[in-house]
């Protein structure tokens, strides 16, 4: 499994003492936070994603929606916006090149 930490950045720079804390509240939600002993402080709390395994590639939909709904700048150059865009084949190419935000991992496909 592989977790998302929601809102939260990793430090820039390598922290020989830093803990991150998690937690499950009431609500059945999972948070998380970072503890920097170095500068003595701790981060607010991040809602924590699960992402069960194995998963392909993770993207970003809205781009994607933007891909189909601007069909005209698609970025591949086969598809001029003359014809009408019907064929699956092209659905296929537009996701294809759709942005990854989460590399696949296990056994996906």
């Amino acid at each position: 499994m592989g977790v998302y930490i929601k809102g939260i950045e990793m430090p820039k720079e390598i922290e020989p003492a830093l803990v991150i804390d998690f937690c499950v509240d009431l609500d059945g939600k999972r948070y998380a936070r970072f503890y920097h002993y170095c500068y003595g402080g701790l981060t607010d709390w991040h809602e924590v994603l699960e992402f069960h395994e194995p998963h392909g590639r993770l993207g970003d939909l809205d781009k994607l929606e933007k891909m189909f709904a601007d069909i005209d700048s698609a970025p591949y150059s086969c598809f001029d916006g003359a014809e009408p865009f019907y064929s699956a084949e092209d659905a296929v190419h537009i996701i294809r090149l759709a942005p990854t935000v989460i590399d696949a991992e296990g056994n996906a496909e």
